[in-house]
């Protein structure tokens, strides 16, 4: 059952109402001169995510062959040492 708060109550201890909302789950009511006009609940918390075993960033990434990658490595290599005598 949600307990019943004078609107300039609310506004006086809104910090303390909402950290209360937030930490027990308590819901309130607003009330303007003895009459319910609102409500403070708390905001479902989400389900987490499941991640997969493979990883946050797995199929983000087409995945290459194991020559092209190790082509691609070569290449690099051979642009960076260009210079070299």
């Amino acid at each position: 059952m949600a307990a019943s708060i004078a609107l300039a109550e609310a506004k006086a201890n809104l910090s303390s109402v909402v950290r209360c909302v937030d930490e027990t789950g308590a819901e309130f009511v607003v009330t303007v001169r003895n009459r319910p006009c609102a409500m403070i609940v708390p905001i479902p918390k989400p389900a987490p995510r499941q991640l997969r075993a493979a990883g946050a960033l797995a199929g983000r990434r087409p995945v290459a062959s194991r020559e092209a990658e190790k082509a691609a490595y070569r290449e690099a290599l051979e642009a960076k040492y260009v210079d070299l005598p």
